[in-house]
């Protein structure tokens, strides 16, 4: 059994389906300051939000599935210094504890949302610049699948960062309307509001931003002491996520990289041409050069043999790949190679060496290992 309801002036839909129930599995930890400002529960917080005609998201013994990430494709989306957060249920590492998010069809704001994300370690996040989701077939019909919504983040002059917060403002394009977004993070809670713009009337909106501030005793002062002057576009780029990867073994029928690694956050530099291998990085350092390069190999075998053959060797699990590596040392350096299966009987070899007594190049050449991407579309 299953129903839609659909509310004629908004774009925001829902339908109700059954559902079961979702567990965690790992403990999670309140810091005085967030458990008293959200009493430990974020959607009762969120809905003192000063905002009517709530888009509800529940029923009992049922889950109830919104287009709202096609409305607002920047919804709770947030990126580390490494890649994008995501839910990842029963899983260790999950990072996500709690995630609440409550839609509105206000009477006179029309669609908009507040949003709370409780991660589970203390970590900075960033929001994109860019974002988009594909079309979803159950609202949108078949055809959806190969359509996609997306949504662009502007900077204003609106931005901060103190001991253990970071907050502020932005614009959001999306679906051809504007919405005027606020950001906030307190240790490891993360906050957003996004708020239409009506009328072109920038100042109304900043006020209703700074009555969402008032009612959840957020008390962000940057928020208060914003003027409309400083909400116009910045022209910069200075708060957003910094990709850390740089692409390798492009596939021209996909227009993808095959390969990623997570290089352009250290002080590696890629040769060209290699020196040897496929793709060739390096730096200098006085114990002498950090070298890192890459190359494809022939397997015989599938990727499960291939995992077999190398269980016994340490590894790097991301992505849901292995990253098996084997070092030694050699006088005053250490040199190792790392491989992960690749595909078509082939895999990834990355060769390294780095002075044995230098603790920060190590770092990086693990980092680097640690969040190897190959795509899954070969």
């Amino acid at each position: 059994m299953r129903k839609a309801v659909v509310y004629p002036w908004g774009k925001l839909l829902l339908l109700v389906v059954l559902a079961g129930c979702n567990t965690d599995t790992r403990d999670f930890e309140w810091s005085e300051d967030i458990a008293e400002l959200t009493g430990k529960d974020l959607g009762s917080w969120l809905r003192q939000a000063p905002f009517s005609n709530e888009l509800a998201q529940r029923e009992e013994n049922k889950m109830v599935f919104t287009n709202a990430q096609q409305v607002f494709p920047f919804m709770g989306r947030y990126y580390n210094a490494v890649e994008e957060l995501r839910y990842a249920r029963n899983e260790p590492d999950n990072p996500i504890y709690w995630q609440e998010t409550v839609l509105y069809q206000d009477p006179d704001w029309g669609d908009l949302f507040v949003n709370a994300t409780l991660l589970y370690d203390d970590a900075e996040v960033f929001l994109d610049r860019h974002y988009s989701e594909s079309g979803n077939v159950v609202f949108e019909g078949t055809e959806a699948a190969m359509g996609n919504h997306s949504a662009t983040l502007t900077e204003t002059a609106v931005s901060a960062r103190g001991a253990d917060y970071k907050t502020a403002i932005y614009w959001a394009s999306t679906g051809g309307e504007c919405y005027l977004l606020g950001f906030y993070q307190q240790d490891n809670l993360i906050f957003e509001a996004a708020i239409p713009l009506l009328a072109s009337d920038t100042s109304a909106t900043l006020a209703k931003l700074n009555a969402v501030n008032e009612k959840l005793e957020l008390n962000i002062a940057e928020w208060q002491q914003a003027t409309v002057q400083q909400l116009a576009p910045s022209g910069t780029h200075e708060t957003f996520w910094k990709d850390p990867f740089v692409g390798l073994y492009p596939e021209k029928r996909y227009m993808l990289d095959k390969v990623q690694l997570k290089v352009k956050d250290t002080p590696f530099q890629q040769v060209r041409p290699a020196v040897t291998g496929d793709y060739y990085f390096s730096y200098d350092k006085p114990a002498g050069k950090v070298v890192l390069y890459t190359a494809l190999r022939e397997t015989e075998v599938d990727r499960e043999a291939f995992d077999a053959e190398n269980e016994d060797l340490p590894a790097y699990e991301t992505n849901g790949r292995h990253v098996y590596y084997e070092e030694q040392e050699a006088g005053e350096r250490v040199k190792g190679v790392a491989k992960t299966y690749f595909g078509s009987g082939q895999y990834l070899e990355l060769t390294y060496e780095y002075p044995r007594d230098d603790p920060e190049a190590k770092a990086h050449v693990h980092g680097i290992l640690k969040h190897v991407k190959v795509s899954r579309i070969l």
